[in-house]
């Protein structure tokens, strides 16, 4: 800023320096060295569109001061130039949204255009000179809404991409490594608050006989009627369902104790028996059901996320063990 400082002081005529330093050093400077502290504030990334348009409006307006000074004192002509430049700066450099971007668009060709329909400050080419600011804020103003879109379609491509690698395509279920994340942060959550957490293991039943005996498209229907039955079952924002792998799921519920988990895993069974999909292929029963092997403890520091889903592992186990189509509670095997 000082460098343009002394450029101009050296072609601007003595009796209107004193108006000149005003509006850089009284004006000016201090509009800017606000804006500067207000970035600091925590909150300023939701006012930033607000403060940057008003400091940059306030900086060209003691701008356009200085021109009508300049001309009121020495009929000196004072450079517009300026006004684009704070306008590029403004939408380009610092990123002001294009719905801000009109406004100062508007309000900076606004203030010009009184400037020269008020003094003829720059005699017969005011009217160009009017014409070439609007068109340039105009085209930047184009500009601004062409890169806004870029970074939209951009944003919507990366939350696609963040989707695909955290979503099973087949369920539209959290998949293994996404589950792996957000599993450590509801423990983190459980041991913060002091609540619950239930770990639910879910396999079906003999799934590898129905899909050579139905067909794989089948089997894929079968999976996704799992899924189905999970959200609707454990529907509350505090449950997670993740697809483990294969025909095997995962669900982690917060805040429910053992009997509660007890009933929802039973009416995943009982969803199970009203939909009597038929099996019937090599070792499978008459219909479609699935195991589960659960755990419901408190949370401390000493809890391990690979404990509770070994534990409820082998709960599962054990529930295949005794026949298929049933859940067990850890707490009632000795395997804790």
């Amino acid at each position: 800023m000082m460098s343009f400082i002394i450029a101009d002081l050296s072609v601007i005529p003595e009796a209107v320096k004193p108006v000149y330093l005003t509006s850089r050093l009284g004006m000016q400077f201090p509009i800017l060295a606000t804006f500067f502290a207000l970035t600091f504030l925590p909150f300023y990334q939701k006012i930033h569109d607000v403060v940057l348009c008003i400091s940059l409006l306030l900086v060209c307006y003691a701008n356009y001061w200085l021109i009508v000074q300049c001309w009121k004192i020495a009929e000196f002509s004072f450079s517009y130039e300026g006004t684009l430049l704070y306008g590029l700066f403004c939408m380009f450099i610092m990123r002001l949204s294009f719905k801000f971007s009109i406004i100062f668009v508007l309000f900076t060709i606004l203030g010009f255009a009184l400037i020269i329909f008020s003094y003829p400050v720059y005699a017969g080419f005011g009217m160009v000179n009017l014409g070439f600011v609007s068109l340039g804020l105009i085209i930047s103003l184009i500009g601004v809404k062409q890169i806004e879109n870029a970074f939209g379609r951009f944003q919507q491509l990366n939350e696609k991409l963040v989707r695909l690698n955290q979503i099973d395509q087949l369920t539209g279920l959290y998949n293994r490594g996404a589950l792996e994340q957000q599993f450590d942060l509801m423990l983190s959550v459980s041991n913060r608050i002091g609540t619950s957490i239930s770990v639910f293991m879910i396999d079906l039943d003999n799934f590898k006989d129905f899909n050579d005996g139905h067909g794989h498209l089948r089997g894929d229907e079968v999976i996704q009627t799992q899924a189905e039955i999970l959200r609707q079952v454990f529907n509350r924002e505090t449950d997670t369902v993740a697809r483990y792998g294969g025909e095997e799921f995962i669900v982690i519920s917060l805040g429910i104790n053992a009997q509660a988990s007890e009933a929802l895993a039973a009416e995943v069974l009982r969803e199970w028996v009203r939909r009597k999909i038929k099996h019937g292929k090599g070792q499978g029963q008459d219909f479609v059901s699935c195991s589960i092997g659960l755990i419901s403890t408190q949370v401390d520091k000493e809890t391990q996320k690979k404990h509770l889903i070994d534990t409820a592992d082998k709960a599962l186990y054990a529930a295949k063990d005794k026949g298929r189509a049933r859940f067990i509670n850890a707490d009632n095997l000795d395997i804790l």
